[in-house]
């Protein structure tokens, strides 16, 4: 869907990174993998999608360094650190809009939320692609790690579980 909302010569210039963690024992994981494979080469996108199995914590850092942007799929997703992660590396997210990503991304601040289909996302995907996508990355990827340090950090954690303590013990002084 993409493909069909840009410009051929700005498609040229789109690659989608399908990364993650993948163990070859679960007959799942290879059949899902296949399966993707398949669908990209169907789509005649083959040369533009990369899978990545198992990387490792310095590829995964740099995917997020230099990605646009973050696809998180997801649908009704407990809290996710995936979203997270890629907000404090400044990399924007798109996310369904169920679940942890309605916790964690800022719908248009540090991030797109949407709904969980392929017109919504290739439509919030749009926005990054061209010369405009680079100035909104850097906007939403700024605006992601401000997110992560005020309410994500530890030092976010540690102020927090300090009113908590400080509130128990006053109502227990006053009991």
């Amino acid at each position: 869907m993409l493909r069909d909302a840009v410009s051929q010569e700005e498609f040229v210039g789109v690659h989608l990174v399908i990364a993650g963690g993948y163990d070859e024992l679960v007959s799942e994981n290879h059949e899902y993998l296949t399966e993707l494979q398949s669908r990209a080469t169907q789509l005649g996108i083959s040369s533009q999608v990369s899978f990545l199995c198992n990387v490792t914590a310095a590829e995964k850092r740099w995917l997020l360094v230099t990605s646009a942007c973050l696809l998180y799929t997801p649908d009704s997703e407990h809290f996710g650190i995936v979203p997270v992660e890629a907000m404090h590396a400044r990399c924007p997210v798109i996310a369904v809009n169920t679940g942890g990503p309605c916790e964690t991304i800022v719908d248009g601040v540090t991030g797109f939320l949407q709904p969980a289909t392929a017109a919504d996302f290739a439509a919030a995907m749009r926005k990054f692609v061209g010369d405009g996508g680079i100035e909104l990355r850097h906007e939403l990827g700024d605006a992601g790690n401000q997110r992560v340090q005020q309410c994500f950090s530890f030092d976010s954690f540690t102020v927090k579980l300090d009113h908590i303590v400080h509130a128990v013990c006053a109502s227990n002084v006053q009991s």
